[in-house]
């Protein structure tokens, strides 16, 4: 058996402001409501309506990205609160064109296509580009990764990964 197997998990920062923002539209929400509830009732769903999104914008407050490399696949997992997981993505590497750290000049004669953004947006994260056969077409997907994650794709697609 010769499958090579690297799993990684890379968490989006949260925002500092979402937090304050969250208990602002909540006490907001709970005094509109209150005091709807003996004037007005565009009032009551106003404050209803900030309930709402408050619990939207907590809902999306903490992302987490996971990425799986089995056997020239890599699957990507989104996962939301730390409870709930969706598949986001899953490209065959076999049809890895090119691999280059982000802002790489290698990567210039790709930019018109579709860009998907799966990694933290940090600076301390490895960012890196590929170019893979998508199920809509060519795409450009961003991860971050590691040392180890770039040896096992180099190890299956050599002439395509680069590191400069």
């Amino acid at each position: 058996m010769n499958d090579t197997y690297v799993e990684l998990l890379v968490k989006k920062p949260q925002l500092k402001a979402a937090s304050g923002l969250h208990h602002i539209m909540v006490g907001l929400g709970a005094v509109l409501f209150i005091i709807g509830l003996f004037t007005n009732i565009l009032i009551t769903v106003s404050g209803l309506l900030l309930f709402l999104g408050a619990y939207l914008l907590m809902l999306n407050a903490c992302i987490e990205f996971e990425y799986l490399y089995l056997d020239k696949e890599l699957s990507i997992d989104k996962i939301k609160n730390q409870s709930k997981r969706k598949k986001a993505a899953s490209y065959d590497l076999t049809t890895l064109e090119v691999m280059a750290p982000k802002g790489s000049h290698r990567l210039d004669s790709y930019n018109n296509l579709k860009v998907r953004d799966f990694s933290s947006e940090s600076e301390e994260g490895n960012a890196y580009e590929l170019v893979v056969e998508g199920k809509d077409g060519r795409e450009r997907i961003i991860i971050d990764t590691t040392k180890e994650l770039v040896k096992a794709i180099r190890m299956a697609a050599p002439r395509n990964v680069f590191t400069d």
